[in-house]
């Protein structure tokens, strides 16, 4: 991914859209067609149901690894943040529009209480998110967080997810 399309990827959080396990299905999608695979390996739909002791419907359970396999699914944001998706109502993203901001970090009041929305440790995060942007640039800070995204990051678990690249 080139520089120009990653900066239509950063919310006005401070977040990168394309380290978003969600985003387009990047890894969810991903995850649940390889549970699948697995599933239908081991041949669970013909013994599971029967024999393997479970307290859920097992053709329901096939049926919504299905719905997240799909990366067109209505769970998966297909466009950023500052695009039009993200979360309903979030007052991070309210708030930047009105003072004309394309990221939280240009604002005299960053971090404010609305980053307390996601908990208190998010504003934490996101101080510290704004300090590498500091110190790096915003080139390199995206750069870095291409990098991190086609290597399979997640930024909500943390973790690093083989197949989970950007396109």
């Amino acid at each position: 991914m080139d520089i120009e399309n990653a900066k239509t990827l950063i919310s006005y959080c401070g977040l990168f859209c394309g380290s978003c396990g969600i985003y387009k299905g990047r890894i969810v999608a991903m995850l649940a067609k390889d549970l699948k695979e697995l599933i239908e390996a081991y041949n669970y739909p013909e013994w599971v149901p029967e024999y393997g002791g479970i307290d859920f419907n097992f053709n329901e359970f096939l049926k919504g690894l299905e719905y997240f396999i799909k990366d067109n699914s209505k769970c998966y944001g297909q466009v950023s943040c500052i695009k039009g998706c993200g979360m309903p109502g979030c007052k991070i993203k309210e708030c930047a529009k009105k003072r004309s901001v394309e990221l939280c970090f240009e604002c005299d009041n960053f971090p404010c209480d609305n980053f307390l929305q996601f908990g208190k440790e998010w504003r934490t995060i996101m101080t510290k998110e704004h300090d590498i942007l500091k110190k790096l640039g915003k080139d390199e800070w995206i750069k870095m967080h291409i990098q991190q995204a086609e290597k399979g990051y997640c930024n909500a678990t943390k973790k690093y997810y083989s197949k989970g690249k950007v396109e």
